[in-house]
This record gives structure tokens, C-alpha cells and sequence, in this order.
């Protein structure tokens, strides 16, 4: 007679999804690219009570309020129609968690580290990941305007902060650019994947990516050209004073 199950038990379906092929694994993958996917590998030949342990706990982090928006998957890949999805992800140890964004494991757990699958969740889940409206660019681009023309008017301010305002400019690029580095990544693999979708979304985020990198660049040369200019002034009215 099998043993019976408990309430708790009987409640992971509300949450954390048991996965029969690879379609399903392979849809919910898809997913990624709008939310977090925290998927749960699996063999059945693994201890019950240590299975029990990891549903319950798995079912536990599901339902906090800061995770509603994540999706949660578990898949056992001794059953037919996942041969080979292990090595294909390289899951080498058992019970395995793969935190899933843009089609790209982002974070790849071994073992009983329940208490760090439910911290990296939390952390991964609260990372927008979306790319600002356009009208969000369009404010960026009146910003760096504005700032040109404040520049010309209160050169002396604006010459206090020259230093830090081109190391924030820089930054910004440096971050655009590993940012677009990883896009690139991700849109690799979901085309090897023939995930449409989500290659239509990484395609749109990287476009997205470089029009922020360009506006910046453009901005950070017209700032620099017109306190160049200043300083150039400033040279020509001293030497005239001398005189």
C-alpha cells in the first residue's frame, strides 16, 4: 500500500509544476524570458524522505508573497523522455536547482542547500530584468541635453564635477556593455534552442541595449567638447587680461 500523503504534500501542485515531457520543460523554458524559472532536478530513485524534504520546502519558497511572480518546475530526469537532459545542462550531482532567466541558467545549485535555493530566488526575483519604455530613452537623451546647456551656462559648477560626472558616463557604458555581452549570450543559445520567442525578446532587449550605450557615448563627447570649449575661453580671456 503506498504511503499517504500529506496536506502539505498534496498542495506542490499549486505551485511547483512535476514536468512529464519535454515539450512541457522545454515551453516553460520559453517562460524565462519574462520570469524567473526555478526548475528542480530529480531522479526517482533518490531517497523518498529526502524527496519529501525538498517538496515541502520547494512548496514552502514557492508561496512567498516577494516569489509570486516566479515560476516553479520539477522534473525527473530518469523518465523517458528526458534522456540526456541532465549532461545537455550538465547536472553531474542530484537533487539539482537551475534558477532560469532569458533562456540562461543564471544561478546552478547542488545538494540540500535548501536555505540558499530560497536566498538566490529572492535575490534573482527582484532584478527587473525589463527594459525601460522608450519614452524612459527619450528622457535620457533631454537629461544629457540639459546638461549640456547647463554646462555652458554654469561652467564653474559644472567644472567641479566634470571628473565625476565623466567616471558616472563611463560606468554606465561599462555596465551597458556587459549587459549587452550577456544579451548576446542568451540570444545564442535560444537560437540554437529554436525558442522563437524568446529570441524575438533577447532581440528586442539587445536593440534596446545599444541605443542606451550610443545615447551616452553621443552625450558624454558633446559634454566634453563644450568644457573644452569653456576651458579654451577661459585661456583666451587671461591671456587678454595680461595684455
Amino acid at each position: 500500500m503506498p504511503p499517504r500523503r500529506t496536506r502539505q504534500l498534496k498542495s506542490l501542485k499549486g505551485r511547483v509544476q512535476r514536468l512529464v515531457t519535454r515539450s512541457e520543460y522545454d515551453k516553460l523554458l520559453a517562460k524565462s524570458s519574462k520570469r524567473l524559472v526555478v526548475v528542480h532536478y530529480l531522479t526517482s530513485t533518490s531517497p523518498a524522505q529526502q524527496l519529501q524534504n525538498i517538496r515541502a520546502h520547494l512548496n514552502k519558497v514557492s508561496k512567498q508573497r516577494e516569489l509570486s511572480n516566479v515560476l516553479f518546475a520539477e522534473v525527473d530526469v530518469s523518465q523517458p523522455g528526458f534522456e540526456g537532459l541532465a549532461a545537455e545542462h550538465g547536472v553531474t550531482t542530484l537533487p539539482a536547482f537551475h534558477l532560469w532567466k532569458d533562456g540562461v541558467a543564471v544561478e546552478v545549485l547542488t545538494g540540500m542547500s535548501l536555505g540558499a535555493v530560497a536566498q538566490k530566488c529572492v535575490e534573482h526575483a527582484g532584478k527587473n530584468s525589463a527594459e525601460p519604455p522608450s519614452r524612459w530613452k527619450r528622457a535620457l537623451v533631454a537629461a544629457l541635453v540639459f546638461g549640456t546647456v547647463a554646462a555652458a551656462g554654469y561652467f564653474g559648477y559644472q567644472h567641479s564635477r566634470s571628473g565625476q560626472q565623466s567616471m558616472s558616463s563611463a560606468a554606465q557604458i561599462e555596465d551597458l556593455d556587459a549587459k549587452i555581452k550577456e544579451v548576446k549570450t542568451r540570444l545564442a543559445y535560444v537560437a540554437r534552442r529554436k525558442l522563437h520567442k524568446a529570441k524575438r525578446e533577447q532581440q528586442k532587449k539587445l536593440k534596446a541595449l545599444e541605443e542606451r550605450r550610443q545615447s551616452l557615448v553621443l552625450g558624454q563627447k558633446q559634454s566634453k567638447n563644450i568644457l573644452k570649449h569653456h576651458a579654451d575661453s577661459d585661456d583666451s580671456d587671461d591671456d587678454s587680461d595680461s595684455e
